[in-house]
């Protein structure tokens, strides 16, 4: 055994883990193996509970006073959130969607699980923190819903891009959508089936283009670019569902536009798998 380096030792130590998480062998079994290529158990592998637990036990008694220093003060703000002026409100939230991000910028490379569960918890905590303040400060009505849909937009479009996070990237892009159907309903509140196909269908060839004009530069955002086209070309008959527009020949439309759809990409197959593959 003492043959084996330590890349080597480790690897099989983790299979012998699975084996045990798996119940492919008896507990004491997996035991006894590990016994052999352990000279501490203490190196057995753990659960991330168990890391995390393992890891504050050995945090230094500074890291303990910071920690729970840090753990007092987000109790404090929590607790007299309500109370803070508006600006601080607003500066708070900042504050913390900032930090949410740059952990996730920081583990990006290390370990891009993790910082796409940060960047999503960071995405998450501004839509809600930014609700639950328009609740707060009665801002439910007028510019406020349209203000944060566009700083939550513009916040994900660009961590997306930025941090080369596709699926961040077309989230941004889904609540831009959501803020134009929003626009349209409020200033167009009894549109046409044709005027509805012309806010929706330029849109559509627009963003087919941009996939094409981006799949020789980062083929991520020509993925999103397309994804984003194919949604706008069928978003006319999801508007006019959502607010009564004619629905008589919604169902005609659909099966148009899907079979115009279908033939387009069947008959440029290799170009649009070029772009996002």
């Amino acid at each position: 055994m003492a043959a084996l380096d330590d890349g080597k030792r480790k690897m099989i130590v983790n299979e012998i883990e699975t084996w045990r998480r798996s119940k492919l062998l008896p507990e004491q079994y997996c035991d006894f193996l590990q016994n052999l290529y352990l000279d501490d158990l203490s190196e057995r592998p753990k659960s991330a509970i168990g890391a995390a637990v393992y890891k504050m036990g050995q945090a230094s008694w500074k890291q303990w006073i910071s920690f729970s220093g840090m753990f007092a003060l987000i109790c404090l703000v929590l607790l007299h959130f309500s109370s803070f002026p508006a600006a601080l409100q607003i500066g708070i939230i900042a504050l913390a969607t900032a930090a949410f991000v740059a952990g996730g910028a920081i583990l990006r490379e290390k370990a891009p699980a993790r910082a796409m569960m940060l960047l999503g918890a960071g995405m998450l905590f501004l839509l809600g923190s930014g609700m639950a303040l328009l609740q707060l400060r009665h801002w439910t009505e007028g510019a406020g819903p349209i203000a944060l849909l566009v700083i939550c937009a513009a916040v994900w479009i660009g961590c997306g891009i930025a941090l080369r996070f596709p699926l961040l990237h077309g989230c941004g892009w889904m609540a831009a959508i959501v803020l134009y159907a929003r626009l349209l309903a409020r200033h167009v509140p009894e549109p046409h089936w044709f005027e509805v196909q012309v806010f929706w269908i330029p849109p559509a060839f627009l963003f087919g283009w941009l996939s094409w004009y981006w799949h020789v530069r980062y083929k991520p955002v020509s993925a999103v670019f397309f994804t984003i086209a194919l949604l706008l070309w069928f978003m006319p008959e999801a508007y006019s569902a959502l607010f009564k527009v004619e629905e008589a020949w919604i169902e005609l439309e659909l099966i148009v536009k899907i079979a115009l759809a279908g033939f387009g990409m069947y008959r440029l197959r290799r170009k649009w798998m070029e772009w996002v593959a």
